[in-house]
């Protein structure tokens, strides 16, 4: 598994909030290769992009998470 795509989702967190929010996307090596209303649709559109690759589901919320660092 790429776990830069961990930061990604991270990093994109309020444009991907905006832009799938209420989706499922899958993710490999920074981008958006499946979107789908459930986790099995958007594998499914995933593995037809990018076949045996890894790659991550998230479920998108519709409003970005806040991540707050403490010092």
């Amino acid at each position: 598994m790429n776990t830069t795509d961990f930061g990604w989702l991270i990093e994109q967190g309020p444009t991907l909030a905006q832009d799938f929010g209420g989706k499922w996307i899958a993710v490999c090596d920074g981008r958006v290769v499946g979107i789908g209303d459930t986790a099995p649709e958007a594998s499914f559109k995933a593995r037809e992009k990018v076949g045996d690759a890894d790659f991550i589901l998230e479920a998108v919320d519709r409003e970005a998470d806040v991540i707050y660092v403490l010092p």
